[in-house]
């Protein structure tokens, strides 16, 4: 779950099926990608970290794009060494738990609605088995979180979700939760995000030793000290982000969404708005 500090990073936040938007920005990012679908990172010299929910909430036709690219892709790029990363999200999480029949999901009216409102990946995959093997080890090969250290001044602390400090980095059952998932904010409409997890405010400090995260879907990069949101919304019709990591630097990127599939809705709920 270290990173080697040697290598260049690009982290791209929330895809949910914007394979389009995906490939958009590893090409503006200096990657080429082949006839086949294969990525070359001769030129861009980064290796690349997904983090996190690259499934669900797009059409069926471009999360199956999305899967299998990845899929090709993962065992194309690591075959001599590690260069493609996959952070677990809270959709590939929940995915994975209808697959398997998961005794911690309950099943009744309301998980069957959420399956078909909020978990769409699942109907394509139980309908597609060879997509589903795919899916499920994909999910196998993702890390919890993830830390790239370049010297005492300057770290990256990587997960999909943010979480409070005491949890980061830590391997046991709750701190896994909460890396994957902060609390329900479709449970809590009423309540303003930074009240919702008043952690990263009072957690948040002036140092280069970054915690950066997704899954608070935004209508542009979120920074607040060394915090960082950079889910951007790609398939609620924003963009699709990514911070570049090199060295002891830190750079951003986005593609807008490029209209090849209907986004979804979403009404934003603004993250260290003050």
């Amino acid at each position: 779950m270290v990173l080697p500090s040697t290598d260049n990073y690009i982290v791209i936040g929330d895809v949910h099926g914007c394979i389009d938007e995906l490939k958009e920005i590893l090409i503006q990012s200096g990657f080429l990608i082949d006839e086949r679908g294969l990525l070359d990172l001769s030129l861009a010299k980064k290796s690349i970290i997904l983090l996190g929910d690259f499934v669900d909430k797009g059409s069926h036709k471009k999360i199956k794009e999305t899967i299998e690219f990845i899929h090709k892709n993962y065992y194309h790029l690591n075959q001599n060494r590690q260069q493609l990363y996959l952070i677990l999200g809270n959709h590939e999480e929940t995915v994975h738990r209808y697959l398997v029949n998961d005794q911690r999901l309950k099943i009744n009216a309301t998980t069957i609605e959420q399956k078909h409102k909020y978990y769409n990946t699942v109907e394509l995959l139980e309908k597609d088995i060879s997509l589903k093997e795919k899916f499920l080890e994909l999910y196998r090969e993702s890390f919890i979180w993830l830390k790239y250290s370049y010297n005492s001044e300057f770290s990256v602390t990587l997960t999909h979700a943010p979480c409070e400090k005491i949890f980061l980095t830590k391997d046991t059952p709750e701190s896994h939760n909460k890396m994957i998932k902060s609390i329900s904010r479709s449970k809590n409409p009423n309540v303003e995000l930074d009240m919702l997890m008043p952690f990263l405010r009072q957690e948040a400090e002036e140092n280069r030793h970054y915690h950066i995260f997704g899954h608070l879907s935004q209508p542009n990069i979120r920074k607040y000290k060394n915090k960082i949101c950079i889910d951007t919304s790609a398939i609620y019709g924003g963009s699709l982000s990514c911070v570049i990591i090199e060295e002891d630097n830190l750079s951003f990127d986005a593609v807008l969404f490029q209209n090849r599939q209907n986004p979804s809705s979403q009404v934003y709920n603004l993250l260290f708005d003050f």
